[in-house]
């Protein structure tokens, strides 16, 4: 009797710990599939039928890449022939320069606007000749550069001065002489004497005046060839 009861007691103990080990099993699987999350499917290769690209959109299709055209830069720009780069911003500009009549002693009421007028080979005047006498003084009309000294068949000796914007170029032409010290790059002031009146190049023996002109250039490389500017109504300030 007494050994029957011991085995009962044994049998009991077999099953719990049975039963405990079981808990422990289950609840380890559990804690494992919590952390490491329900494993990944088996990965195939895509069928070619399941990706499909999508359709291009109509704006898309209504809008076709075109390159863009270099354009230059706005002062380099030639105007079509029988027009001009020059605008009413480029008139203001100099009108506030207070452009000096660039010889000596001559008053305005004694200037004549020859812009105009008709001169060989078809060509327009594209300047005004101020009268005066032989190697009367030529002053710089405004601060400036002295860019070319240069001598034509036409003009005679000459002279460009570059206006401080680089914009703008003051043409003096038929000088007799430079003065003393007039070399290409040096700085002028306004009222500087850089030359004397003659009659150099094609004016005719004895035709002292000054050729003056004032251009707007069309190319940052030239110094000469630019739209013409009237210099008439600056100098009198019409």
């Amino acid at each position: 009797m007494k050994g029957s009861a011991q085995q009962s007691v044994i049998q009991r103990r077999t099953i719990a710990l049975v039963l405990f080990c079981v808990c422990v099993f289950v609840g380890a699987v559990i804690l494992l599939s919590l952390k490491t999350g329900p494993m990944p499917a088996k990965l195939g290769r895509p069928r070619t039928d399941s990706v499909r690209a999508a359709p291009p959109t109509a704006k898309a299709r209504e809008q076709p890449k075109v390159e863009a055209l270099p354009v230059a830069p706005s002062d380099t720009i030639q105007a079509p022939e029988g027009t001009t780069t020059v605008t009413d911003a480029d008139l203001n500009y100099l009108a506030a320069r207070n452009l000096l009549i660039p010889v000596a002693g001559v008053p305005a009421s004694r200037l004549r606007d020859t812009f105009t007028q008709a001169r060989s080979e078809g060509r327009q005047h594209d300047a005004i000749d101020i009268m005066a006498p032989q190697e009367t003084p030529v002053l710089a009309t405004t601060d400036g550069l002295v860019l070319k000294l240069f001598q034509s068949d036409r003009g005679g000796v000459t002279l460009y001065e570059l206006d401080p914007s680089g914009r703008y170029v003051y043409y003096y032409a038929h000088l007799m002489r430079y003065a003393d010290g007039i070399t290409e790059g040096k700085q002028l002031r306004r009222g500087d004497v850089i030359a004397y009146v003659g009659d150099t190049g094609n004016p005719g023996a004895g035709n002292f005046h000054l050729h003056f002109a004032i251009s707007k250039l069309t190319s940052p490389h030239k110094w000469s060839g630019g739209d013409p500017i009237n210099p008439y109504p600056l100098l009198v300030r019409q």
